[in-house]
C-alpha cells in the first residue's frame, strides 16, 4: 500500500509543541513516546499523569494506530515530500506512507478505521491518493519471480 498524505503545515506549525506532542503521542525532539526516553522505546499506554489521565491520549496518533496482535501488524515506512506551494500559496508537503502487509482487509483497513474514528492528527492531514501493489514472493535459484503464484 502506498498513500500520499498532505499535511496542513501552516496550522500544524501554529500549534505549540505541547499540542503537537499530545496529538502524535511522541516527543518532537527525539521521537520517543511520551512515556519513554528513546525513539524505539515501547509506548506504555497504561501510564497516567498525576490527575489520572493517560499520558498518551486515547486519541493520540500512536495509540490509534497501535495493533496488539502481532499477526495483524503491518510494516511501514514514511517518506517526506515537498512540492513547494500550491497555486493558492499553501504548502504542498506531506508524507508518502508505504505499508507492507499480507492482507489489506485484515491488517490495513482496521487500522485506518481506528484512525478515522478519532485520531487527533486528522485535523492536520488529508490523504490525497492511495494505491495497492502486489509484491510476489522470492524464488529458488531455478525458479522465477512469481512462479509460486503463477505455476
Amino acid at each position: 500500500m502506498l498513500r500520499r498524505i498532505r499535511m496542513k503545515l501552516e496550522t500544524w506549525d501554529a500549534a505549540d509543541r505541547v499540542a503537537r506532542e499530545f496529538t502524535i503521542g511522541r516527543r518532537l525532539d527525539t521521537g520517543a513516546p511520551l512515556t519513554g526516553r528513546a525513539e524505539r522505546d515501547e509506548p506504555d499506554y497504561s501510564q497516567v499523569n498525576r490527575l489520572g489521565f493517560p499520558i498518551i491520549s486515547e486519541y493520540a496518533h500512536i495509540r490509534r494506530a497501535h495493533v496488539t496482535d502481532p499477526g495483524l501488524r503491518i510494516l511501514r515506512r514514511p517518506y517526506n515530500y515537498d512540492e513547494g506551494l500550491t497555486p493558492d500559496g499553501k504548502s504542498d508537503s506531506g508524507l508518502l506512507f508505504a505499508s507492507y502487509q499480507a492482507d489489506i482487509d485484515r491488517q490495513f483497513v482496521p487500522i485506518q478505521r481506528n484512525l478515522a474514528k478519532g485520531d487527533l492528527l486528522n485535523e492536520w492531514i488529508t490523504p490525497i491518493g492511495s494505491a495497492v501493489f502486489a509484491i510476489p514472493p522470492g524464488c529458488t535459484p531455478e525458479g522465477w519471480i512469481g512462479d509460486t503464484l503463477l505455476s
